[in-house]
């Protein structure tokens, strides 16, 4: 799958360009992010560190005895105990219990396989089409949001499912009965689809207030996706971890929760720390094959992040997210207006203080899910939103929006860009 970097603005605002040092950083207490930046682009990887288990401090929050009907799985959980005036065994005790309810809360709500007795949830609405229904106020906001800004997000959700076939492909058989790029029935499929995807007239979802819904599908869409084994029509897709992120770390917050963080395997991060502190995002640069500290970047919290990336980093991705080929193709999951994936960019990393992840991916999706890139366009957009944006557009170059960050470690060089809020 070929690139396209056409339309490029060109850059003439005055930037300000630091180069880091070789010098070993000192950590302070850190959770971190790895991102793994590859030569020319990059690619992002995180992970955090964490401290014993029921004892004052930073802890890594981890469930027993989990049944399936949770999505505990793909996020990683720490939490600073200790904070407050509860022993830590007994804070320890009802955040687990709280967190235990909340992700098996989410998995029912936003499952749009199966539906549960006395839930409204996801599944409900596609097998339910032209009818008015209620769903559960978690999905009905997480609705409203991609409907403000993520342009026609949810309506390609009718491709998960061929999407996560074609992921799961094992075999050559498996893998062109799938594929688009090399069968062309399974590219005419997925054209079509996107077709009555982005065609109002043929699906749209109405919002009618107090948690009730309805989902309009033509008949000819509707005959269509009987014939072609279409059983979702709205899906959140690659978003559906920013809006579970999202619920989690709300519900964490609401419970009286205020000290963790909360990252999803495909990478999106809550850090909701009461009190801000210092955090380090941890920069890693690969090379191939091998990999080396590239620095940090030193961050206040709380923060939420997001980070698009086209590859798999880790065992999650290659089962869901992202199919590495042998000839060194990828087929991943952002798709774009023609159903097909895309990716303008290797990876695309943003942060805020003041919106959710889910806010940042809609209101940033269309220049990372792209055939040109407009790296000004991006940074103007994200500094009118209150959103910092880190990308690698030139080999040893790190572009970003934010002159408050501070980076330390390597000989990167960091330009920070200006941007127009008019």
């Amino acid at each position: 799958m070929k690139r396209y970097y056409g339309g490029q603005q060109n850059v003439t605002k005055p930037v300000e360009k630091i180069t880091l040092s070789d010098q070993t950083v000192s950590k302070r207490r850190i959770f971190f992010i790895a991102l793994f930046l590859c030569v020319g682009i990059g690619a992002f990887v995180y992970a955090f560190t964490h401290l014993g288990t029921n004892k004052k401090g930073w802890q890594k929050v981890v469930l027993d005895k989990l049944t399936d009907v949770s999505v505990s799985y793909d996020f990683t959980f720490t939490y600073e105990f200790g904070t407050g005036k509860k022993s830590v065994n007994k804070e320890y005790s009802g955040l687990v219990s709280c967190y235990r309810k909340l992700t098996g809360d989410a998995y029912k709500i936003f499952d749009r396989r199966e539906e549960y007795k006395g839930i409204g949830n996801l599944c409900t609405i596609n097998r339910h089409p032209n009818e008015e229904l209620t769903v559960e106020p978690a999905l009905y906001r997480a609705l409203e949001s991609c409907l403000k800004d993520g342009r026609r997000l949810l309506y390609l959700g009718a491709l998960t499912e061929h999407m996560e076939a074609l992921i799961a492909s094992d075999s050559a058989e498996a893998l062109y009965e799938t594929d688009p790029y090399t069968n062309p029935e399974v590219k005419e499929f997925f054209g079509k689809t996107a077709q009555y995807a982005y065609d109002n007239d043929s699906v749209s979802l109405e919002l009618l207030g107090g948690n009730r819904v309805k989902l309009y599908v033509s008949q000819e869409y509707l005959s269509f996706a009987g014939e072609n084994g279409i059983v979702d029509f709205i899906d959140f897709g690659w978003a559906r971890n920013a809006v579970i992120i999202d619920y989690l770390a709300d519900g964490l917050t609401e419970a009286g929760y205020k000290h963790g963080i909360l990252s999803s395997y495909d990478g999106f991060t809550r850090n909701f720390c009461e009190g801000g502190g210092a955090f380090d995002y941890e920069l890693i640069l690969a090379e191939g094959n091998t990999v080396r500290n590239a620095g940090t970047m030193q961050y206040k919290g709380p923060m939420n992040f997001v980070w698009f990336h086209d590859y798999a980093v880790n065992s999650f991705d290659r089962i869901s997210r992202v199919l590495e080929l042998n000839d060194g193709y990828r087929r991943n999951t952002y798709l774009g207006p023609d159903g097909m994936p895309l990716s303008v960019l290797r990876d695309m990393l943003l942060w805020s203080d003041s919106l959710s992840c889910t806010e940042i991916a809609l209101v940033t999706a269309r220049y990372y899910i792209s055939v040109n890139y407009y790296g000004d366009d991006l940074r103007d957009e994200c500094g009118r939103r209150g959103i910092s944006v880190l990308t690698i557009e030139q080999e040893g170059l790190l572009h970003t929006n934010d002159w408050n960050v501070t980076f330390d470690g390597n000989t990167r060089t960091i330009v920070r860009v200006p941007y127009s809020v008019e």
